[in-house]
């Protein structure tokens, strides 16, 4: 595959998989790791493979400052969201997350010289419309819980994030990987330690064989193609590709958790699928111009 084929798919197929990410997440919380604690036993299950795989053949060049604030950055969203999953309903966290296209398309236009065009508002108008079908008109903050002030976050996060990771020069992206992971568990040391309730030793027992079998066959690859494209994508066109998520985590869980899931959702997860087309069209004119 040629130019940026290869990294749009590989991020679309980044994508499907992060949608059903809340299926480990569930089935560690089940085990009875709550709330954070099943994020960073998913996070720690991908160690035993990231850490050996970062040192591995030639060292290659020494990590941008950028990339590595990128890096730590991300893997701190990855675990907001890994933990808004388990707080709010995997299609409200969703959702809430993938506003994270809006965040990357303003950061694109002010910060890193794009130019906003017609498309930039129309992929906009397709994603927050779809945001709106799926929630069903019903946007008022004040019905936001944890879980979905988390999920936001963890968008804006992410945005910012990619954004730094792209604009850096070319990394090596195994260590970038590891940081990721290190990321998350640093930014988690707080929150846990100040957990008024620790898991109790059986629970733990029983999650670490979930949390190694997910994390090294599962987690470990989803972070590593995730960050691959990331490198390759502008932040918007990224974010925008992850929107397949959607689809995958909205549907899988509407199937598996009997959470709701009727026209409205249907039409929303198609809108803003339509706005992650006409992203990566607006992409491939931009790229075509320039060549």
């Amino acid at each position: 595959m040629q130019g940026n084929n290869l990294p749009v798919l590989t991020a679309i197929i980044g994508a499907v998989m992060w949608g059903l990410l809340w299926l480990p997440i569930r089935l560690l919380e089940e085990a009875g790791l709550h709330g954070i604690w099943s994020s960073v036993a998913l996070t720690l299950g991908t160690l035993p493979i990231l850490a050996p795989l970062a040192f591995m053949g030639k060292p290659g060049p020494a990590l941008a400052r950028k990339a590595v604030f990128g890096a730590l950055l991300t893997g701190t969203t990855i675990i907001l969201y890994g933990t808004s999953l388990v707080l709010t309903d995997v299609v409200r966290a969703v959702l809430l997350f993938y506003m994270a296209p809006v965040w990357s398309t303003i950061i694109e236009c002010v910060f890193m010289g794009r130019r906003w065009t017609r498309y930039s508002t129309l992929a906009l108008l397709f994603s927050f419309t779809g945001v709106v079908f799926i929630f069903r008109g019903n946007l008022a903050l004040t019905d936001w819980n944890t879980g979905d002030i988390l999920a936001a976050a963890a968008g804006l996060g992410w945005a910012i994030g990619t954004a730094l990771i792209f604009t850096g020069p070319p990394q090596d992206t195994r260590k970038l990987v590891l940081l990721t992971a290190i990321g998350g568990l640093s930014a988690a040391i707080p929150v846990v330690l100040s957990a008024p309730d620790f898991p109790p030793v059986e629970a733990i027992s029983a999650a670490t064989s979930t949390s190694l079998g997910f994390g090294l066959l599962y987690f470990a690859p989803v972070l590593l193609i995730t960050i691959w494209s990331a490198q390759r994508l502008p932040p918007a066109l990224m974010s925008f590709l992850l929107t397949a998520e959607i689809i995958s985590g909205v549907v899988s869980s509407a199937i598996m958790l009997d959470e709701p899931f009727g026209w409205p959702e249907a039409i929303g997860a198609l809108l803003v699928g339509c706005g992650a087309v006409v992203e990566v069209i607006a992409q491939n004119k931009r790229a075509r111009s320039q060549s």
